[in-house]
């Protein structure tokens, strides 16, 4: 049987989107990806959030990628005067630099495409959370990357089922008590950072130990 197009595989993923999305009962838009659909049919990096976040559904902001470039580079988010300067871009930005990786050519996006003000306040979380994993299971089955960043807390156990993630173990990330996850997946490891809104440890210097040991190979020491 012939492999499915990325085209064919795009609306496939449209239409489960727009359908889960009006029975979650959420009311402020869906976005999946930060990047162009080609990243799909394959990108050594995955960095996958939570789910996006914001009080207003943005017109300039893409439903489900990116025509070309990265949202975390070619976006004014947060009130920022210049495209890709908030912090948070900022922070997804130089961790890309430090993994080698353009930032178009990640695998970028939302476990749970549908947009909230804030987690609390996501409509039907449990749903939303089930079919974001499911979603996410047929993305990375497709992409197959060798590493998969994480960001949030809440996304590690189900991007451990997902990829079947084994040998978890805490580091912490020089910030007091806060630690990150490291993990085995077949093919190379799962990576699950703090939130890099509220923990900028990417261009933090008593990070960079942290950095080191949750990257190995893949990071390049600025």
């Amino acid at each position: 049987m012939a492999a499915i197009s990325n085209d064919d595989f795009c609306a496939d993923l449209k239409k489960r989107i727009s359908a889960a999305y009006e029975k979650s009962d959420n009311s402020l838009g869906w976005r999946l990806l930060a990047s162009p659909p080609t990243v799909l049919d394959g990108a050594d990096v995955a960095f996958i959030g939570l789910n996006p976040g914001g009080s207003v559904r943005p017109d300039d902001h893409a439903e489900f990628a990116m025509d070309r470039g990265s949202a975390y580079v070619d976006e004014t988010w947060g009130g920022a005067n210049q495209p890709g300067t908030s912090p948070l871009q900022r922070q997804v930005r130089t961790l890309f630099k430090g993994l080698s990786v353009e930032p178009q050519d990640v695998l970028a996006g939302n476990l749970v495409p549908f947009r909230s003000p804030s987690w609390d306040r996501l409509e039907n979380t449990e749903f939303s959370l089930r079919f974001g994993e499911v979603l996410w299971a047929d993305i990375l089955r497709r992409a197959q990357p060798t590493l998969v960043v994480g960001m949030g807390r809440e996304v590690f156990k189900p991007l451990s089922r997902i990829l079947s993630a084994t040998n978890a173990r805490s580091i912490p990330v020089g910030w007091g008590k806060v630690s990150a996850v490291k993990a085995s997946i077949f093919g190379g490891s799962l990576v699950v950072l703090p939130h890099l809104s509220r923990f900028g440890i990417i261009t933090r210097k008593e990070s960079v130990g942290a950095l080191n040991s949750l990257f190995g190979d893949h990071w390049q020491t600025r």
